[in-house]
């Protein structure tokens, strides 16, 4: 039988803290009389009117949304982003992530599942994302670090300054005035940063009904305007902007450990025999949709697998077509493998020079690549788990053997 060590690749990303950090970003860097206007817990009944409402008032805000209810409100999404509005993850259950974790839910799950419903209306290759209540950790922030698909191209979690007191007035029934005054103080107290408002209730069916949002909207950002505050969107931020800007390089260790690399500085044959640090070893990847991704080698030619089968997968290409397209396929505990456009896997000739191939047909061939950070150290995989997995590899040989 194959050693399960066979199984196993890892994808080991190069600064990977700027991705989540491990503490909530809070802008206390913006200017005076300057605000950023974010919105949580939508889409719902409200969203449209809002961000139609601020769209008339020049003021762009971000939609933090829930996955299960954008799942809802396509159509909601796709307006609020013609509208010049900014969409953003708040994961797809509204859970508190720190115990959601400790309960051994799946953290990745939350950001994955919401991405897929709100990629198509982001603009860029960049997901900002808020933790639910602000609620987050340095064990979260690492969790979702090590997962290839909930960590490449995100950018959170982002927290407020002033806070969003809506809801409880909503809950209590309180005046809309009141609401509107306390945002005003909150506001003249901190004089600058990002403000939190509610256009759902995620958590508390009972409060959605007496959701007046809107109203306050109406009321509140005249009254912030005329005091001279201005707005900008996240995307306009000094330091998001930047780290928007930033692109995540990782690299990619094989079964024989060693990387994935450029044969050399001025060839674009990939082979499997790099080190840890070596430049040449660099790899991108560029979300593409529908579950398929690019790879950039560090000559900053995308992966090509069209020569595959007999020359070895290249790094030749300047633009993002069919044969530099690559399914990624997740699997549990940030393992995932790449299916090409001819529908082989990402292999390894170890037989030939160690040069990257897609000449393996069957699932069960293919490299199973593991992701991992530089500053997390790649645990070891437990007795326990080893003759876990090695249960489940003899119920695949049974499946093969019995026929049903």
């Amino acid at each position: 039988m194959r050693d399960l060590q066979q199984f196993t690749s890892e994808f080991i990303l190069k600064n990977l803290s700027k991705v989540y950090s491990k503490t909530n970003y809070k802008l206390s860097e913006l200017p005076p009389k300057t605000l950023c206007l974010t919105y949580d817990d939508g889409p719902g009944q409200y969203t449209h009117d809002i961000a139609k409402f601020l769209n008339e008032h020049h003021v762009r805000a971000t939609f933090f949304v829930v996955g299960k209810y954008a799942y809802h409100h396509q159509d909601t999404l796709a307006k609020v982003k013609e509208l010049g509005h900014i969409i953003g993850n708040h994961t797809y259950d509204h859970p508190d992530l720190p115990y959601y974790q400790s309960v051994d839910g799946e953290l990745h799950y939350q950001v994955i599942r919401t991405d897929l419903l709100i990629r198509k209306f982001i603009n860029g290759n960049k997901v900002f994302f808020r933790a639910p209540y602000g609620k987050w950790s340095a064990e979260v922030a690492d969790e979702l670090n090590a997962n290839i698909l909930s960590a490449i191209n995100h950018i959170g979690p982002i927290h407020w300054d002033i806070d969003g007191i809506d809801c409880y007035y909503w809950k209590n029934d309180w005046a809309l005035d009141d609401a509107v005054a306390k945002y005003l103080e909150d506001i003249h107290k901190k004089d600058h940063g990002i403000i939190v408002m509610h256009d759902e209730i995620a958590d508390m069916d009972v409060v959605k009904p007496k959701n007046r949002t809107l109203e306050l909207t109406k009321k509140l950002i005249p009254i912030l305007l005329e005091q001279g505050y201005k707005f900008i969107g996240l995307d306009e931020i000094e330091s998001l902007k930047q780290e928007s800007a930033e692109v995540e390089k990782f690299r990619l260790r094989a079964s024989n450990g060693k990387y994935i690399r450029l044969a050399s500085a001025d060839v674009t044959g990939l082979e499997v025999n790099g080190v840890k640090n070596d430049v040449l070893a660099e790899i991108s990847l560029t979300d593409i949709g529908s579950g398929k991704v690019a790879l950039k080698a560090a000559n900053g030619m995308y992966f090509n697998s069209v020569n595959g089968e007999s020359a070895g997968v290249l790094a030749n290409s300047n633009e993002i077509g069919p044969f530099e397209s690559f399914d990624l396929v997740q699997l549990r505990e940030s393992q995932v493998i790449f299916r090409t456009a001819t529908g082989n896997f990402l292999n390894i000739d170890k037989k030939n020079g160690n040069r990257l191939m897609c000449t393996v047909q069957f699932m069960r061939q293919a490299e199973i690549f593991s992701f991992a950070g530089t500053e997390m150290q790649v645990k070891p995989v437990s007795l326990k788990r080893r003759l876990f997995l090695l249960k489940k590899a003899l119920l695949f040989i049974k499946s093969k053997l019995i026929p049903n």
